[in-house]
């Protein structure tokens, strides 16, 4: 089991609907428990269009709890997360001017940076659930970045995926500095292939060790600005969903100066993403 709890901030919206045929589906796919969070009064009319909603899902209240509380969404969301042991917190995007790109509202935003969970934002929820066939998932090489590997990994088996593409973003301390000092377009490319070749090594390496047994694994390196390159990379090849490891939850002031790398795949979501936290 992946997440032994999933929770959702239910409402009445048609966003709303999709978002909890997602989390049903999810549900069922992980075994897990389920925690509905809705923001609001309870009062008679409320609690009948909920019984409406939860029954059109099929939830009862096997493995399912709802929960009816009064104030500031952000908070109250995170506050039952953390009162009820939630590991997986689902949200939803939206979309844009009806093209492509997606926008995370600031309820959305204040989850994902202060959430005590992991965090599954859904880009386009539908009707009939959404489901992932194409994985991508970032690579680090820390502890946490192992957690994330491997919970994409076992993700992507449960959904029977048709690919798990593993990412790894890199920069050449130096380079612009050698750029400057040679003047030699050719030197750089040199440095810049020999570089690549040594993270592709390192990164097959790090991949054999996690003994990952998802369908189809790739494996690609990518040299550039960390978050910008990958999020692009997951556009181009259509990808369903990204999973990344959480930042750190205060970053340090070089972060808030120069963008954090999560920042840059926030900004135009190329797909679903999760955010992996311990």
């Amino acid at each position: 089991m992946i997440f032994n709890k999933i929770g959702l901030a239910i409402t009445f919206s048609p966003n709303g609907l999709a978002l909890l045929k997602t989390a049903k589906r999810l549900q069922n796919l992980f075994n897990s428990d389920l925690c509905l969070i809705h923001v609001g009064d309870k009062e008679p009319d409320s609690e009948l269009k909920m019984k409406k909603l939860l029954d059109e899902v099929g939830i009862d209240g096997t493995k399912s709890e709802l929960v009816w509380k009064k104030g500031e969404p952000s908070k109250i969301i995170l506050s039952v997360c953390a009162e009820k042991d939630v590991d997986l917190l689902i949200a939803g995007a939206l979309e844009k001017e009806n093209l492509l790109k997606y926008y995370i509202g600031s309820v959305a935003r204040t989850l994902m940076r202060e959430s005590p969970c992991s965090v599954l934002i859904i880009t386009h929820p539908t009707q009939d659930a959404v489901h992932f066939r194409k994985f991508c998932a970032t690579v680090e090489y820390t502890s946490l970045g192992e957690i994330s590997l491997t919970t994409a990994n076992e993700f992507a088996k449960l959904e029977h995926a048709e690919e798990l593409t593993l990412i790894k973003e890199f920069q050449i301390p130096g380079l612009a500095i050698t750029i400057s000092d040679s003047g030699s377009t050719t030197e750089t490319e040199q440095k810049r292939i020999a570089w690549q070749k040594e993270e592709e090594e390192k990164l097959n390496v790090f991949v054999k060790e996690l003994k990952l047994t998802a369908n189809e694994i790739k494996t690609i390196c990518l040299y550039g600005k960390h978050g910008w390159e990958s999020g692009n990379y997951v556009k181009e090849i259509n990808g369903d969903i990204l999973v990344i490891p959480s930042p750190p939850k205060k970053l340090k002031l070089f972060d808030r100066i120069f963008q954090h790398d999560i920042e840059f795949i926030i900004k135009q979501l190329p797909c679903s993403l999760l955010i992996v936290k311990k």
